[in-house]
């Protein structure tokens, strides 16, 4: 008889602690965010921000795409597992594409996507009763599928007649990391990636011709409105040589834009010239 209430007590142990279990699962699913189409959680602000800036005024060349498909890639959360980025998206952050428009007020995102979460592979155990590990892988590889899909080249786009990069920061910087928001979390991770020939040419400031130092630009007052807050912000800079542009794309061209984002109080990460 002694042996079987002992049998029956562990059976009602075990009720408990599956009844617990199953509650405190039940309990962590009610705190998982709903995603939009984007994969980006409704209602919630995103870990960290990825904002790329391609400029797209003149059709990319072969070597400037095969570059961006590679960028792209990293970015890629089974590249990262593989190999580590600094690109990487992390779980919850998302990726802001915007191509250069000559009218910056027409400016709006070509793409917006996060990251729905971690691979689904490194998973414990109880998360599949609550998560669902199927449609969870699927939201993760479509999250790298629509990454490296994202652009395709259109070489027979006419080219703009202005590249109006300054003042497409202007635009796209504050609506992504204003400064309250700077000042307020110095955590929230914001990586702005410009991907251009950085040959500005607009009505307030060419680079086909004279035009003043870095450090001076925020001291002219005719170009003072040019200015933006890059405070909290790392910068990645990719300059697209072209072999046409080679009298304006000088060393000294390549690193106004490096003292640029200094003078704006960004910090540069990453510079290369493609």
């Amino acid at each position: 008889m002694i042996w079987l209430l002992r049998i029956l007590r562990s059976a009602q142990n075990c009720r408990v602690i599956v009844a617990l279990a199953v509650s405190a699962t039940l309990l962590a699913s009610c705190d998982r965010p709903r995603l939009d189409e984007n994969l980006c959680a409704i209602d919630q602000t995103p870990a960290g921000s990825t904002i790329l800036l391609l400029d797209t005024s003149d059709p990319l060349s072969a070597q400037h795409q095969a570059e961006l498909r590679r960028l792209l890639r990293e970015m890629n959360p089974e590249y990262e597992q593989q190999f580590g980025s600094d690109f990487y998206i992390a779980p919850r952050e998302e990726l802001v594409v915007y191509e250069l428009a000559e009218d910056v007020s027409e400016l709006r995102p070509s793409l917006r996507l996060c990251n729905p979460g971690e691979n689904p592979n490194t998973w414990e155990w109880w998360r599949e009763l609550v998560e669902g590990r199927a449609i969870a892988m699927r939201r993760w590889q479509q999250f790298g599928t629509s990454i490296e899909s994202m652009f395709v080249n259109d070489e027979s786009t006419t080219p703009q007649s202005s590249s109006p990069i300054l003042e497409a920061l202007g635009v796209i910087v504050p609506l992504h990391a204003p400064s309250q928001r700077v000042m307020a979390d110095a955590s929230y991770p914001i990586h702005l990636i410009l991907y251009s020939d950085l040959l500005q040419h607009s009505d307030a400031l060419s680079h086909y011709g004279p035009y003043p130092p870095a450090e001076n630009l925020l001291d002219t007052p005719a170009l003072r409105h040019l200015g933006t807050s890059l405070a909290g912000i790392e910068v990645s800079i990719y300059r697209l040589e072209r072999s046409r542009d080679a009298r304006w794309q000088t060393v000294d061209h390549y690193y106004w834009w490096t003292k640029l984002v200094e003078e704006f109080g960004g910090q540069v990460i990453s510079q290369e010239s493609i």
